[in-house]
């Protein structure tokens, strides 16, 4: 049987812990007795370690030739920054409207601040140039797109040394850094040595992420029973999960980092062929996997509008909160796809 293109189980985790972070990003924005995911920052984390994973499997595919390093470099990049684009392009012209509405802006302030946002449209943010706060959110995109486009033809050109000498040091190196800084993982903007903090994360977290590729190239699971896997997998998620909702607050043993090193052997076990669960290998999850992406975008300019409004309940407040994320983002992928077409 054919080896499907995509990765079911790893599309139904992405919208899985996409929607466990703007819960928490929800909670931090409405004044409720109680909150679901205290700790559901620790989402992102997953992403990183499976971009990081994907990243060095995509640079696996180009061979270092000397006349080509730059232009392969300078491609891959192009393409992964085009396939974030459209959909980001759809939120950000949406907050700008909704900011320029909500605040007031004259015709010339709202051009002057456009201006200015134009490191926000490209995706810069994390470079320590930011004008629109309300897209704050997308310092988790920027970040992976910095160090990435920093250390593609390292990878490309040493290739070897990258993964096996590199990554460790730059995973281990940046983790300690920010541990000694303070220790958790939920800080962002705070200025480090000559980048945001957020910069580090990406970077330690990638490099996390292409360890796992070794392993998994490597075969290092093609011998363990397949049972056996899928049981450390969901032991492994449930953990993050709990940790996410706050049950585990009580065991001073876990912590952000406890919890970054559980994801990095259960993105490898998900990866892994030997995991393989073929009811998900299906159109409607590959959907999903494809809807996380600007459900993670959506989420501030909906929270924007919804938070402040009353509702009788915590329940139902964050229940129409994400039913209209989910909305939004069902449209924008029409919308984007369609023009992509017609383009």
């Amino acid at each position: 049987m054919d080896k499907p293109a995509r990765n079911g189980k790893v599309d139904l985790l992405k919208f899985l812990f996409s929607i466990i972070v703007i819960i928490y990003h929800f909670d931090n924005a409405v004044k409720y007795p109680f909150e679901i995911f205290t700790r559901g920052y620790i989402g992102v984390e997953f992403f990183f370690v499976t971009s990081g994973f994907l990243f060095a499997k995509s640079l696996s595919k180009y061979t270092y030739q000397k006349e080509t390093l730059i232009s392969n470099s300078v491609g891959f990049m192009k393409k992964k920054f085009l396939s974030f684009f459209p959909y980001h392009f759809f939120f950000f012209a949406a907050t700008f409207i909704y900011a320029w509405i909500n605040y007031g802006w004259t015709f010339q302030k709202g051009f002057a601040q456009f201006f200015r946002s134009i490191p926000d449209l490209l995706m810069l943010r994390m470079s320590g140039i930011s004008n629109l706060p309300l897209l704050g959110h997308e310092w988790y995109i920027s970040a992976m797109l910095i160090v990435m486009f920093l250390l593609t033809p390292f990878a490309i050109k040493y290739r070897k040394a990258f993964l096996l000498y590199l990554c460790p040091i730059l995973c281990v190196g940046l983790l300690g850094i920010l541990y000694h800084q303070k220790h958790d993982l939920d800080f962002v903007s705070q200025w480090m040595l000559i980048c945001p903090a957020g910069i580090l994360r990406a970077a330690a977290e990638l490099s996390l992420g292409c360890l796992c590729y070794v392993f998994h190239e490597k075969g290092t699971l093609n011998k363990v029973p397949k049972a056996l896997l899928i049981l450390a997998e969901v032991f492994l998620y449930a953990l993050i999960i709990f940790y996410a909702l706050g049950t585990l607050n009580s065991f001073k043993q876990f912590n952000d980092y406890t919890m970054l090193f559980l994801a990095a052997p259960a993105v490898l076990i998900s990866f892994s062929d030997r995991s393989s669960v073929r009811f998900l290998n299906n159109r409607f999850v590959y959907f999903l996997g494809k809807l996380s992406f600007p459900i993670y975008l959506s989420q501030i300019f909906i929270r924007q509008i919804l938070a402040p409004l009353p509702f009788p309940s915590y329940a139902l407040h964050t229940t129409v909160y994400v039913v209209c994320v989910i909305a939004v983002s069902l449209l924008c992928i029409l919308v984007m796809d369609n023009l992509q077409k017609l383009r």
